[in-house]
């Protein structure tokens, strides 16, 4: 049986939700049953969440709310949802206690660094020293903008190698890394450009867009099926009690 992978509600548009069809793409084309999993105020549903799916999907999205990261506003750009903040950071913490693989992308990575108690830049003019502009102006959003370079016994060295090239859409970025973190990529800026757990299996955040470099660069295809191998067998590992979907 294929995995099912949880794809996390991006937020809201006209009172409608939404997830890019990239992210879905991404995941089938990878070897998991995607679902999609709404914002919602009630956190009993996060124990449904838990039981039906084997994965859980991160996307990008804009921006977070400064006061969820200890802060005021300083900058005049981006956009924020509160409700779609608090229900990220929220489920974030209740699925890292269920120890089941995780991949957080550009916003989705930032959410699981505050979860875990750090913060990031509102805007990375505020960061000094100066960095590169980080929100690529391509008409492809496959095309690469810049480098990283991979740390040494990460998990994504055993993916990408020592450096490889990303694309790049955000204007914020990661301050003070959380607890139960470790930076696996970084910028020729020094800006974070990938996070993982220290603990657990696979948690892990990348700042760059994989799933749309899927058809152009196989290492990003290779860590879309890294990522739906270990959902496979995370739950056979005892991580939580495996229930009937049905339920």
């Amino acid at each position: 049986m294929k995995p099912v992978i949880g794809i996390v509600s991006c937020g809201y548009i006209n009172q409608r939700q939404f997830v890019p069809q990239t992210y879905i793409q991404a995941v089938e084309k990878s070897g998991g049953t995607p679902i999609l999993l709404p914002c919602t105020q009630n956190e009993e549903a996060y124990l449904c969440y838990g039981r039906q799916c084997d994965g859980f999907l991160f996307c990008g999205g804009g921006d977070i709310t400064p006061l969820l990261f200890g802060e005021e506003l300083m900058t005049e750009r981006g956009g924020t949802d509160f409700r779609t903040d608090q229900f990220h950071i929220s489920l974030m913490k209740y699925l890292l206690t269920l120890k089941l693989p995780i991949l957080a992308i550009c916003r989705g990575m930032q959410i699981l660094n505050i979860a875990l108690g750090g913060t990031i830049y509102q805007d990375i003019s505020l960061r000094w020293p100066v960095s590169m502009n980080h929100m690529q102006l391509s008409e492809d959003r496959s095309d690469p903008c810049h480098k990283i370079t991979v740390i040494k016994d990460s998990i994504l060295s055993n993916i990408l190698g020592e450096n490889e090239v990303v694309n790049s859409f955000h204007h914020q970025c990661i301050r003070i890394l959380g607890t139960s973190l470790k930076i696996s990529a970084v910028a020729s800026d020094g800006i974070i450009e990938a996070i993982e757990s220290d603990q657990l299996s696979f948690v892990v955040g990348v700042q760059w867009h994989p799933e749309c470099m899927l058809n152009t660069y196989s290492s990003m295809q290779e860590l879309f099926f890294t990522f739906i191998e270990k959902s496979k067998t995370a739950k056979n590992l005892q991580y939580i009690s495996p229930k009937p979907r049905t339920q």
